[in-house]
């Protein structure tokens, strides 16, 4: 701005009169107000009835309408921000939207992580299947993971030497395989019924192709059940019989479930991708 209206104020980038706002026919140069240098002091005109300052000694003054004006040097107020920080820079706008935003990740956060609930957001968690009869865990003695290890161990044995991929346990395929396990042994007992294949993709993530394979329900005896070597073993002969390519010579993914029913019989599910 380099010119402006003496009548009412108005700004013009031009000497160019008459104002578009009150139509004054002179126009005079706009003083740009800075701070003041070391060596110059600054002044305003202050009506000595209301305190209202000027630009210049132009009476009347323009709130009270009196006569008289006084020179006075024009003071700067310093901004002292040593106390306030950056917080007290920030308006009440910017500190709500900077809490909201706050407030937003942490719920985001404990959603993700699965202590609190949010669609679409919070992973989804395994189904689980209650009161399932028999023992998930053992059977006649014998640890029920050490003859899954011992199983596992001896087909792949049987499928190097068959020039086959070996497979390899995956936390959600086993996960998969207990599912359908625990189902099928309250299938046999006459509660329920085996999950579909729709059901199984519907509720675990399983990024392969996989196949089902149900082996038993095998009476275990004392002949078989001397050691876990032993049971995985031979459940592994029963598996693939006589066959090492039984689940696919390419496949290398799989789970595995052993669960020991009521009736003294061993349920074996296993899936394949």
């Amino acid at each position: 701005m380099k010119w402006r209206c003496p009548q009412c104020g108005k700004p013009h980038e031009r000497n160019d009169p008459p104002c578009d706002n009150c139509g004054h026919h002179t126009f005079e140069r706009a003083v740009v107000p800075g701070a003041p240098e070391s060596d110059q002091e600054s002044f305003v005109w202050v009506c000595t009835e209301c305190g209202r300052s000027h630009q210049r000694n132009s009476p009347p003054c323009s709130r009270c309408g009196a006569g008289t004006f006084e020179k006075q040097p024009l003071e700067y107020e310093e901004f002292d921000t040593s106390t306030r920080g950056y917080l007290g820079l920030i308006g009440r706008q910017e500190l709500a939207a900077a809490a909201l935003l706050v407030g937003l990740l942490a719920v985001g956060i404990l959603g993700f992580v699965g202590v609190i609930s949010i669609p679409g957001l919070t992973p989804e968690q395994a189904p689980t299947v209650e009161n399932v009869p028999g023992n998930a865990t053992g059977a006649e003695g014998l640890s029920l993971a050490d003859v899954e290890t011992a199983y596992l161990e001896a087909l792949n044995d049987r499928r190097e030497a068959a020039d086959s991929a070996r497979l390899d346990r995956t936390d959600t395929l086993d996960a998969v395989a207990t599912y359908y396990n625990q189902r099928r042994v309250k299938a046999v007992s006459g509660d329920g019924s085996r999950p579909t294949g729709e059901e199984l993709a519907a509720n675990f993530d399983v990024q392969c192709r996989g196949a089902i394979y149900e082996l038993g329900p095998v009476p275990l005896d004392g002949t078989v059940t001397d050691s876990a070597t032993s049971l995985g073993e031979g459940l592994a002969t029963d598996a693939l019989a006589g066959g090492t390519d039984a689940f696919g010579n390419t496949a290398s993914q799989t789970g595995i479930d052993f669960h020991y029913g009521p009736d003294g019989r061993l349920f074996v599910t296993q899936i394949v991708c």
